[in-house]
């Protein structure tokens, strides 16, 4: 069929592109190019020549199969493929509202189902204690490899107010187990301030949840609240990440001018620098006590932002590892309306640590579910504040080393 013919031809150069950007083979020929891969081309000609159901072969679907197949061949977890209708998803505005369970998620290409990046802070999937790293394996029954993740997705979302079942693997549980989730209005924010009065101490509390367009702004205008703020406490938990441009802008408000924030380094060995720009905000934190909060779900960005504090010695940071995601994902178009997310390039913090698939060591470790550490057993008074800080054990242990480092004392 002359259709069949047109769609093999898109198939045939559609992997080619692929192999092309992967640049593993950029040593090669044309001719030995063709050569390595010519076994793609023999299978085409077997299903266009003898196989029986030819009528119900859907090219687009071994197209996609192909080039899934292509990345998953670099057995690198941050090497993606998304199809024509991931990659529209994938332009969706950050700053959309929809009906969700709130969780950033991703295909794990490894058990064909979807792994929770991080659930967003104050959502559905939080309150029901969906954790970074959990895999989501059914939804109300119907298993993600059947559907994909565009299809997994959808089956996430729906009207607020109703209710979705998961099926979810947690490592350090023995067997699989399930949720039921009620939907909410989703709004993404990515930047919460409040104002925490204690103990006749102002200390400002932002928390950043993904490093989008528009968080520069609202981060700027949460500053703009905190100028009388005597110390910061910057939440980064569960915070996957986001775009570079916004992480570099976000370090050069806290960060004074000339510091490091982040080299990339390419295969080839060439580096780009870049260093903080500084801008006014700058003074804000100057001699104040800086907390970073994190956790296993604090990735890329975050990690950039957690990382140069870190290194210059002006924030102190608590809470667990963070995730280890020092990929830098360049995104290529392909000729078939989808997109790969190659990793082209590693950061390192400004002292030189490599940290991809390592994370960040906090300076003062507290899991979420133990007791915070404390000395003299002393309690925290809090007034005019929505933040938990009675069972968030991170949070008290920021407060705790805020006022310590400024010499406040406790009255129990």
């Amino acid at each position: 069929m002359e259709k069949n013919r047109v769609l093999k031809i898109l198939l045939t150069v559609s992997v080619l592109v692929a192999v092309f950007f992967l640049g593993a083979l950029s040593s090669m020929t044309d001719d030995e190019m063709f050569e390595k891969f010519s076994p793609v081309f023999e299978i085409l000609t077997y299903i266009d020549r003898n196989y029986y159901d030819i009528e119900k072969v859907d090219y687009d679907a071994i197209l996609n199969e192909t080039l899934t197949g292509t990345m998953r061949g670099l057995d690198d977890p941050f090497a993606w493929y998304f199809d024509p209708v991931q990659t529209k998803e994938n332009e969706l505005d950050t700053t959309s509202k929809y009906g969700g369970i709130g969780s950033t998620v991703q295909y794990n290409i490894e058990f064909d189902c979807l792994e929770v990046v991080a659930p967003m802070a104050g959502s559905p999937s939080e309150r029901v204690g969906l954790r970074a790293g959990d895999l989501i394996l059914t939804i109300d029954g119907v298993a993600v490899s059947e559907v994909g993740y565009y299809g997994a997705v959808n089956m996430l979302r729906g009207d607020p107010d109703t209710q979705v079942v998961l099926e979810v693997y947690r490592e350090s549980v023995e067997d699989p187990f399930f949720v039921e989730i009620t939907r909410a209005f989703i709004e993404i924010k990515s930047v919460k301030t409040e104002l925490l009065s204690v103990e006749d101490t102002d200390i400002s509390y932002i928390q950043i949840t993904g490093f989008n367009a528009p968080t520069y702004d609202e981060f700027q205008d949460a500053l703009n609240l905190s100028r009388e703020s005597e110390a910061f406490i910057i939440d980064l938990r569960n915070n996957p990440g986001g775009l570079l441009q916004s992480v570099l802008n976000i370090s050069s408000l806290m960060l004074p001018k000339g510091k490091r924030v982040i080299t990339i380094r390419y295969r080839d060995g060439q580096e780009e620098v870049y260093n903080s720009w500084g801008s006014r905000y700058n003074s804000y934190f100057t001699d104040k006590p800086i907390v970073v909060l994190v956790n296993d779900g604090s990735a890329s960005a975050s990690e950039i932002l957690t990382g140069a504090l870190k290194d210059h010695g002006l924030a102190t940071v608590i809470g667990t590892t963070t995730f280890g995601k020092a990929a830098v994902q360049t995104v290529f178009n392909l000729s078939n309306g989808g997109e790969i997310w190659l990793p082209t390039a590693h950061y390192f913090t400004p002292n030189g640590s490599d940290i991809h698939l390592q994370g960040i060591e906090p300076d003062i470790i507290v899991e979420a579910g133990e007791e915070a550490p404390s000395e003299d057993g002393r309690e925290l008074t809090l007034s005019t504040a929505t933040v938990d800080v009675e069972h968030d054990l991170q949070l008290s242990k920021a407060i705790e080393t805020i006022l310590e480092k400024l010499g406040v004392k406790v009255v129990n």
